[in-house]
């Protein structure tokens, strides 16, 4: 193939690169035919009539607001401490309260914006009814003699048949306690700014205003997301966007590139976005969704729901974000403004975890291991392991035979995880065929050894417990045993075992949930009245139960994820339902996204195909076609790196704003072809070592595992060699995720024989 076809389409052709000669001007668009012309009569006439009617109102005074909200939570905080014979009048006082609030919230809305009204327009005929305009917005405004009907997205029951049903369509629903029925004449996105109309978006056609006003109809193949540059979205292009609609965008926002014009986001979700977005604000929704499909968006979306209708129980500070990697917290914390949701914490579990057991065991200046065994970690995040830890914390409080302070939970954490016998006996029930007892026994061993390390490194409780032993020279055998540590050692050497694994991070907030309660910030418990966990499947089922539990009744959780997407093999997350049956979740149902908007389809082909075994017996559903996928194979990297050079040079000259990941494996075999494309002179060429993505136009080259949750007009997977992809499930969930970071074209280049993970027709 020649490298020149590493492009975008024609129209993005046209772009040229400073210094170079400018591609003739596209001739004139043909004009529009009579259905479309009548299209735009109808937007603009509508247009006029609501711009008339906005400005004939008087100004709307904001009504006093009251502290209903705070004193529901405050409420709801006494209930929980206060005498059980104090609880009744509580409720009763709280019922009222609440009843108040809902009957002001039923009366207050925000004033219609002119300049942009609305963005969705729907007309309804129902049976013995005239014909009617409904306008989907951001506010509510009804005038039925003048003929304006504005709803809001969020709330409104109508709004439900603008996402639900297509134009031409029967509707039915039930609004309250009334059913209704009718037929769906038209429904129409349209983009409004500044009182403009600048862009219409129908069934027939998609219709955009230029620049000297006319009207004209994109053609079939820039309406259905063909181009390459500029196919992926970055944060800038979200803020944008949000900054127009209040909400995040997902795939279909892609068209708007041909025109420039954007459309409000809020009219692009699909009808099985808007309704997970828009289920109760209590309860746990749990989302499993492939490469692409909006997951990410449904969270963020959800949050502006539940801070547009939650009042002040969802404000930023009482709402979390735990994503999976850095690069996915950064992309997501430029775009949180612009939904007017600042200041919500967005963390890696990785972080969240370490500066939480920081704060909750100060005392514990134990140093993280680097290098801990695969079989420890497996050990660690195990549900048996979660399971155990539960069982004993239960025994332990029955009994009273432990100390509950923090230290108390320090010698609870070792001697779950060094107690041989009930360590044996909790992973026999599970009976793992994937993790056996001899891996368990050699997980134990490390257990054992390290553990009494950890306990020793608490000075001041070793002093505390000589001096009372000198009182007490008669101490029973147990507390003789406590004293010197799990294996019997004096605890007085401190040696290099004195390690915490990353894992422990989440077994003692565990431990200390269990045996003491919430967490705590401060003097405060540590609550969060919504949780948004994104790439919840690389978390083990005892980090997902610590999350759990940091969030207040009634829970309002929303977890997300892709089984297709594991980056850790060893995590102890196999699948949805049995991490939701470890939790206690067993009536939680997992709801489905099958749309990929992000990738092609012959992207999303070769993608299930490396999955193999692996992959959903239902395939997803990817809208847009391009590109094939190409293999090229070269006798070395030097030969590749040379190829990929003379093919990127003039795409970046073609499509300045193109971005381009070269990924790799490794970090060795991603500097090979740094170094080489930088000795090409490659522009705008970017190393990515540690997160820091740039998130503008140019070529990064990085490490699979670093793109996680990102994604780029144009991927090429190097080295997919058989060494470096051998046949098992690591290589298989790796090939999957870098190939669906692409959202236009995907290159698959081998330097050696090549990875029997390759679908044989793409030879």
């Amino acid at each position: 193939m020649n490298p020149n076809d590493l492009q975008g389409s024609s129209a993005q052709s046209q772009h040229a690169a400073p210094g170079t000669t400018a591609a003739a001007a596209p001739p004139a668009p043909p004009p529009l035919d009579e259905d479309q012309a009548s299209i735009v009569r109808e937007e603009e006439e509508l247009l006029a009539r609501v711009r008339e009617h906005l400005a004939s109102l008087p100004p709307v005074k904001p009504p006093p607001k009251s502290d209903y909200d705070e004193q529901l939570l405050s409420l709801r905080d006494q209930i929980a401490s206060a005498r059980l014979e104090d609880v009744p009048a509580l409720v009763q006082q709280m019922e009222r309260v609440t009843g108040i609030a809902a009957q002001r919230n039923a009366h207050v809305v925000e004033p219609v914006d002119p300049k942009s009204p609305y963005f969705g327009h729907l007309r309804l005929r129902e049976k013995g009814k005239p014909d009617r305009d409904v306008l989907i917005g951001k506010t509510t405004h009804v005038d039925a003699k003048a003929g304006v009907r504005i709803v809001d997205w969020r709330h409104a029951p109508v709004s439900q048949i603008y996402y639900r049903y297509e134009e031409g369509t029967d509707y039915e629903e039930t609004f309250g306690e009334r059913e209704v029925e009718g037929t769906i004449l038209a429904r129409r996105t349209v983009t409004i700014d500044d009182s403009e109309l600048l862009r219409i978006s129908a069934p027939q056609a998609t219709l955009v205003r230029g620049v000297s006003g006319a009207w004209r109809s994109l053609d079939v193949r820039a309406a259905s997301l063909a181009g390459g540059q500029g196919v992926a979205i970055r944060p800038e292009d979200m803020r944008e966007m949000a900054g127009r609609s209040g909400a995040l965008g997902t795939g279909a926002a892609f068209h708007a590139r041909e025109d420039r014009h954007l459309p409000e986001i809020a009219a692009l979700l699909d009808p099985r976005q808007f309704e997970l977005i828009s289920k109760p604000d209590t309860g746990i929704v749990v989302i499993q969704g492939g490469a692409g499909s909006g997951k990410t968006t449904i969270g963020v979306h959800r949050m502006a729901f539940l801070a547009y209708n939650g009042g002040r129980r969802f404000t930023a500070d009482k709402m979390l974000v735990i994503v999976g990697s850095p690069a996915l917290r950064a992309y997501i914390s430029e775009v949180l403004p612009a939904l007017n949701l600042p200041g919500i914490g967005v963390e890696t579990y990785a972080e969240w975890a370490r500066s939480t057991r920081i704060k909750t065991f100060p005392w514990l200046e134990a140093p993280v291991e680097e290098n801990t065994p695969s079989v420890v970690t497996r050990y660690k995040t195990h549900p048996a392991m979660l399971r155990l830890f539960e069982r004993r914390a239960r025994e332990v409080l029955e009994e009273g035979s432990l100390r509950r302070d923090a230290r108390g939970v320090l010698y609870f954490w070792a001697d779950v995880l060094s107690d041989r016998d009930r360590v044996l006996e909790a992973f026999a029930e599970i009976n793992d065929p994937e993790f056996g007892i001899d891996q368990v026994k050699r997980a134990w061993r490390w257990c054992a050894d390290r553990c009494p390390a950890v306990l020793d490194l608490d000075p001041g409780d070793r002093v505390e417990r000589k001096a009372a032993a000198a009182d007490e020279p008669e101490v029973s055998e147990e507390e003789q045993k406590r004293q010197q540590g799990v294996d019997g050692r004096d605890g007085s050497d401190r040696d290099d075992r004195a390690t915490l694994d990353p894992e422990d991070d989440s077994l003692l907030l565990r431990a200390y949930q269990l045996l003491r309660g919430d967490l705590k910030k401060g003097k405060q418990p540590l609550l969060y009245e919504h949780l948004f966990v994104d790439e919840a499947q690389d978390l083990a089922p005892v980090d997902l139960s610590v999350l759990m539990h940091v969030v207040n009744q009634p829970r309002s959780i929303t977890l997300a994820g892709d089984t297709a997407q594991r980056l850790f093999m060893d995590s102890g997350f196999r699948d949805w339902r049995q991490t939701l049956d470890e939790l206690g979740l067993s009536r939680v149902d997992v709801e489905p996204l099958r749309i990929a908007y992000r990738s092609t389809r012959e992207v999303m082909e070769f993608a299930r195909a490396v999955l193999g075994p692996l992959a959903d017996p239902t395939p997803p559903v990817a809208p847009r076609s391009g590109a094939p996928v190409e293999h090229h194979h070269f006798p070395s990297q030097g030969a590749a790196a040379a190829f990929l050079a003379d093919a990127i040079r003039p795409l970046l000259q073609r499509e300045p704003r193109a971005t381009l990941a070269v990924l790799a494996r490794h970090p060795e075999q991603a500097d090979v072809y740094y170094d080489a494309l930088r000795m090409a002179e490659i522009p705008h060429l970017r190393r990515i070592r540690s997160y820091e993505f740039a998130f503008r136009p140019g070529v990064e080259v990085t490490e699979i595992r670093q793109v996680k949750g990102l994604e780029y007009d144009y991927v090429v997977l190097v080295d997919v060699n058989a060494a470096t992809y051998p046949s098992d499930d690591e290589s298989r969930h790796l090939l999957h995720i870098g190939a669906t970071r692409a959202a236009h074209q995907l290159w698959v280049v081998s330097s050696g024989a090549p990875s029997t993970l390759l679908p044989s027709w793409l030879d």
